[in-house]
């Protein structure tokens, strides 16, 4: 899949002239197999010269534009690609990220699923990690609660898998599970500042252990100090410790931060 036209030029018979196709079957095999390649029953059988160099050249072009966060031409150049050889996982794959980064969730979704299914040898872990995401991202907290317990069997010292379990459980209000899984996390990683914070808003929530969530959340804005979220949790135990001054300041602050953010709103109008 990597060799260039003038590259498979060089395999032919010395003498015999070139060849002008590739089959399928070579292509999969060129360089080296590439297990992310599924053959499609319907696709093309053979490839020509040019296709596999055109493809090559697709794939950098595509690869550069995510990289400077050009999204929409990325999209369009992996679509291209995925055109010509409808069964490369890896072209699937980052179309579903380009999709996922366009705030495009419900396409998104269809793709990582389709993804899944073919990538039976589980070559590309973090599609779970995306696909539970794209759940959150669509509020869609049982299924993606379901997705990551699955992940996290396979990838137990992931820590962004335990802290997206914590948020999953905490949106539907399992506390109690919220609060051992983001312990675990915190056990394993003390300095992650995304799980410092997220156990001292299960606390705060839960109405307990105010010392602890309130060092854990100052520790996690001494990393990040114009971290909304973070200044959330922070209002939200001043508030819930009867100190309405400061939980009001905090809380506009962290309004001022992210203008119109929902459950700052919320916070802010309960206080």
């Amino acid at each position: 899949m990597q060799q260039t036209t003038q590259n498979l030029k060089n395999t032919t018979n010395a003498g015999k002239p070139a060849k002008k196709t590739v089959s399928i079957g070579e292509y999969m095999g060129l360089g080296k197999p590439n297990p992310l390649i599924k053959k499609q029953a319907d696709g093309p059988t053979e490839l020509s010269l040019q296709q596999v160099e055109e493809l090559s050249r697709i794939k950098s072009e595509a690869k550069r534009a995510y990289r400077r966060k050009d999204f929409v031409q990325a999209l369009a150049r992996f679509e291209d690609a995925a055109q010509i050889v409808p069964g490369d996982l890896e072209f699937s794959y980052y179309e579903a990220l380009c999709l996922f980064q366009l705030h495009q969730w419900e396409k998104a979704e269809e793709l990582f699923r389709k993804i899944i299914e073919l990538d039976e040898l589980r070559l590309l872990p973090d599609v779970r990690k995306m696909l539970a995401l794209t759940l959150l991202k669509r509020r869609r907290f049982a299924e993606a609660e379901q997705i990551l317990n699955e992940a996290s069997r396979d990838r137990r010292n992931d820590m962004q898998l335990l802290s997206m379990l914590g948020y999953a459980l905490e949106k539907q209000n399992k506390l109690m599970e919220a609060e051992r899984v983001l312990a675990r996390l915190m056990e394993n990683d003390p300095e992650n500042a995304n799980g410092m914070n997220s156990l001292a808003f299960v606390y705060c929530r839960l109405e307990k252990n105010y010392t602890e969530a309130l060092a854990l959340v100052k520790k996690a804005l001494t990393r990040e100090p114009k971290n909304p979220s973070y200044l959330d949790t922070l209002g939200m135990i001043y508030a819930n410790r009867g100190n309405t001054a400061a939980a009001r300041k905090t809380l506009k602050k962290a309004l001022e931060l992210a203008p119109g953010h929902p459950e700052i709103l919320a916070h802010l109008t309960r206080i």
